[in-house]
């Protein structure tokens, strides 16, 4: 007996494969895909926190997500000197800028480099009120961009 593939025949084998595809693995903030199930980890001062998750079911995923967004409200911030949300807001920015760091004890912004001879360098710009500040880390960040060009 043998069997006329149709175009409607063809179709439909053509989504059924679609829909039985294994998919890639997915990687997530924090949480690693392991053949076993799901892992946590978190690393602050050079200590990780994790702790694994048996299975691929989605109780066991809503379960590594629930201990990791635990784990990221309870441990202190990744960046030591952390740039201020009105200020990365004022400069219509999402994250702060690698290479810039604040010391605001110090009330200057830094920000270090490698010349063209290879040696390590570091500038600083200053603030005295609020406004400079904004200004001293747009300059930062302006200088920034332009010595990693070069």
């Amino acid at each position: 007996m043998t069997r006329v593939r149709t175009r409607r025949n063809v179709k439909r084998v053509k989504s059924r494969s679609k829909v039985n595809r294994r998919r890639p693995y997915q990687e997530f903030k924090n949480v690693r895909v392991l053949p076993s199930g799901y892992q946590v980890a978190v690393t602050r001062n050079k200590t990780e926190f994790s702790k694994h998750f048996a299975g691929h079911s989605k109780k066991s995923l809503r379960a590594a997500m629930q201990y990791r967004d635990h784990l990221l409200r309870e441990l202190p911030n990744k960046r030591k000197k952390d740039i201020p949300r009105q200020l990365l807001t004022a400069l219509r920015l999402t994250k702060p800028v690698v290479g810039v760091f604040r010391y605001p004890e110090r009330h200057f912004y830094q920000v270090s480099y490698r010349d063209r001879a290879g040696n390590l360098r570091s500038r600083t710009f200053s603030w005295f009120s609020r406004g400079e500040e904004v200004d001293a880390y747009a300059a930062a960040v302006a200088f920034r961009k332009k010595t990693a060009r070069s």
